[in-house]
């Protein structure tokens, strides 16, 4: 057995995988005896059927599988022993006058390379966005603080500026079998969510609203506010959910004074309001510098896509999307898909180059603790904040099983940890920005071209 190659360009070659009659011929043989030990063929008593007459009959079907098989093992070893670095898959060329008795058979296969390239970080000057947190968002700070140790005042009837705690429960049905155990859900809710106030606020302390589960499941703004994620609207087993106001309370706010700034920061280092405000703006721009963060390495990425010689082996990958898609019968449309994907697969490539160059390996650990963390941001959303590890772990797995999307989640884990390198490697220039003109600038351009990530 034998493979050659002919490159058609650095990206794209021929390989071409010649079999000898005498590799496949003895395992044939093989074949064929067990097969006439096994088969009935009338007239035949079992295992006494003449071997001539199986030959005639599987021969030719049994030389083709065996020669696919060992065609694509050697191809796969050849791969691997080269390590070359495919986009897509082979394509098989069709074997005109295919003869399982020929001496030899050859078979060619079309391949699409990963470009190899070098990328030198230290070349690139990014804007990096200093985000500030403006005057209105420290006030909201202060706000939060203070709301935070404020005394409840209970009230028996829901006023304007009360807060809310509710449990939730589902309505199990007379007729329900089963052993569901469902515990209630418990919420706190004032007049800034306003679709769950305006449901609750004609009740007093302890009673009660019901609503089907089709009314919660079909009104997105409801669920959230009412600390429902999406993935527990989908479960729910019962029909109606029953809302109950369980305690009804307003806040008085604490004076900004020593005494509350001594309950909020310890060291005793907060002696003013002004003071109180630098510390929050403070550790505002601490959080608004994730942000930041994510925004330089996106714009990073592009820059590299723009400016690096990523060749692509264009034609053989219009050729895999036909053969890979039965759907995509026309070569005009196999184009139209891989314009629109190429700034993807460019992404891809230059990611793949970076984690080879600094030695950045993937384990499974990572991708399932980037899924857990998805599923936290996704459940803090909507107000929830302490799910069980195994609970996590259950739906971050689950979320893997999707291929797509584990490939995806992947890409993002390796996106956090190519983050610090391009953070130290890439030259910054910065500039400061309020958050709210950031969010605009991010808007307006549609953040991103490529695949982002979050922090």
């Amino acid at each position: 057995m034998n493979i050659t190659a002919q490159n058609h360009d650095d990206v794209s070659a021929l390989l071409t995988v010649t079999i000898d009659r005498s590799d496949y011929k003895d395992n044939v043989e093989k074949q064929l005896a067990d097969y006439a030990k096994k088969i009935q063929i009338p007239g035949f008593r079992k295992g006494k059927v003449p071997l001539n007459l199986v030959r005639k009959q599987y021969e030719a079907g049994i030389a083709f599988d065996e020669i696919n098989k060992q065609v694509s093992d050697a191809l796969n070893h050849y791969i691997n022993e080269n390590k070359l670095k495919l986009m897509g898959q082979p394509i098989p060329q069709p074997v005109e006058n295919f003869d399982h008795n020929a001496d030899q058979i050859s078979v060619t296969f079309e391949v699409g390379y990963e470009p190899f390239f070098m990328i030198d970080l230290a070349k690139y000057e990014v804007p990096y966005y200093k985000v500030e947190p403006s005057e209105k968002e420290i006030s909201e700070g202060v706000e939060n603080l203070q709301i935070k140790f404020a005394e409840e005042i209970p009230r028996d009837e829901i006023g304007e500026d009360s807060y809310v705690e509710l449990q939730i429960s589902q309505v199990v049905e007379p007729d329900a079998t089963g052993e569901h155990h469902h515990h209630p859900k418990y919420t706190h809710i004032s007049k800034d969510r306003k679709t769950a106030f305006d449901l609750v606020k004609h009740l007093k302390k302890g009673e009660s609203v019901k609503i089907s589960k089709e009314k919660i499941q079909s009104d997105e703004t409801l669920a959230k506010e009412l600390g429902f994620s999406k993935q527990e609207t989908e479960h729910f087993h019962h029909d109606e959910l029953e809302i109950t106001v369980e305690n009804i309370y307003d806040l008085k706010l604490p004076t900004l004074d020593q005494d509350f700034f001594d309950k909020v920061y310890k060291d005793g280092n907060i002696t003013s309001e002004q003071d109180l405000r630098n510390i929050i703006k403070y550790e505002l721009e601490g959080f608004f510098r994730k942000d930041s963060d994510v925004h330089f390495v996106n714009e990073t990425m592009e820059q590299i896509i723009d400016n690096e010689n990523i060749q692509l082996p264009e034609t053989f990958l219009v050729k895999w999307l036909m053969y890979s898609d039965p759907k995509i019968q026309t070569e005009e449309r196999a184009k139209e898909i891989f314009e629109s994907e190429k700034r993807s697969l460019k992404f891809q490539i230059v990611q793949n180059r970076l984690t080879e160059d600094f030695g950045i390996k993937l384990e499974n650990s990572d991708v399932i603790s980037r899924a857990e963390q998805m599923i936290k941001n996704q459940f803090a959303a909507y107000g929830l904040y302490n799910l069980k590890d195994e609970e996590l772990q259950k739906y971050a797995l689950d979320m893997l099983q999707n291929r797509d999307q584990a490939e995806r989640i992947a890409s993002e884990a390796l996106m956090d940890k190519l983050k610090d390198i391009i953070l130290k490697k890439v030259s910054k220039k910065e500039t400061s920005i309020l958050r709210d003109e950031f969010l605009k600038m991010v808007k307006a351009k549609d953040e991103f071209a490529v695949p982002e990530f979050d922090s």
